[in-house]
């Protein structure tokens, strides 16, 4: 069965903390998950394309990379869904497939459809491109079976009740800082209280990255950069080397290799924020009821 993760608003909206999760808790009940994804901003010549940990963000992108170092289950990546799922089935034997994002691709079957949603931004202006920033009218949320809101939402701010029976939550609360070019060594997440860092994010909403710093009480020189941006040394001439540079794991998989001293080949002071994606329990209830149901059938 197929399980579409996608939004109905251009930009980020928490689908790849929330396939994070899914993934985790459908595993978490002996089932075999696999994974798969467009594969924006890779520039692969030939699709598709198996993902693994050690995989190039630059020729499968960003997202699956991510998803790759965190689950290590099977992910297959290509414009044209359909030819990732026949290489996943081709692979291995699953019980469930989860396409990240590809609510509008419909030549993609799906058995379960999950729309993400930015608690603070929400529907934006409420129109559809280009006059806005909806991909399609609002009136497509009837048909999908969940909407998950990433973060609190706006105070009075409820769905018509038909929408708000299938509405839940997802929090991202951060576990630790980690160095961008060995994993391995953590700091706590007070370990940048107080400090003066710079901070960057190239993704869907960066303000979203930076405010969690602020909670963090980090003072941060902040720099936005369009989601999955290709980054060069070029990309931090500017930046001042004397503070730590603070990113998200996003970004962090297509900085490895930036994030050693050429000279020294010591790793620099660069470090991305983990987070860990907490979701309400009633949600993944049904989704496990809905999924049990349709294994079975």
């Amino acid at each position: 069965m197929t399980v579409v993760v996608g939004n109905l608003v251009v930009g980020g909206s928490g689908k790849t903390p929330f396939i994070v999760w899914l993934v985790k808790q459908l595993q978490a009940q002996n089932l075999e998950v696999g994974i798969i994804s467009r594969g924006y901003g890779g520039n692969s010549k030939q699709w598709p394309q198996w993902v693994t940990p050690e995989s190039s963000a630059e020729q499968v992108g960003d997202e699956p990379v991510l998803l790759a170092k965190q689950l290590g289950c099977p992910i297959a990546v290509s414009p044209i869904r359909a030819e990732a799922v026949a290489m996943l089935e081709q692979n291995a034997t699953l019980d469930v497939i989860i396409s990240d994002d590809g609510l509008q691709h419909y030549g993609l079957a799906r058995d379960i459809e999950v729309v993400l949603v930015d608690a603070q931004r929400l529907w934006g202006n409420g129109l559809c491109l280009p006059a806005g920033p909806l991909r399609e009218s609002k009136l497509r949320l009837n048909q999908v079976d969940y909407l998950v809101y990433n973060g609190v939402r706006l105070t009075g701010h409820l769905e018509p009740s038909a929408l708000e029976q299938k509405s839940f939550t997802m929090q991202l609360q951060p576990v630790c800082f980690r160095q961008v070019a060995n994993p391995a060594v953590t700091k706590p997440v007070d370990a940048f209280s107080g400090q003066a860092v710079t901070a960057m994010a190239g993704i869907g909403n960066p303000q979203r990255f930076f405010e969690t710093l602020h909670t963090l009480s980090v003072a941060t020189d902040e720099h936005a950069f369009k989601d999955h941006h290709a980054f060069n040394q070029a990309d931090f001439a500017e930046f001042d080397a004397s503070k730590p540079l603070i990113m998200t794991e996003k970004d962090a998989v297509k900085c490895t290799q930036l994030a050693i001293d050429q000279t020294t080949q010591k790793p620099k002071n660069w470090w991305y924020l983990e987070v860990a994606p907490q979701a309400d329990a009633a949600l993944f209830d049904g989704l496990h009821k809905r999924v049990t149901a349709l294994k079975d059938a």
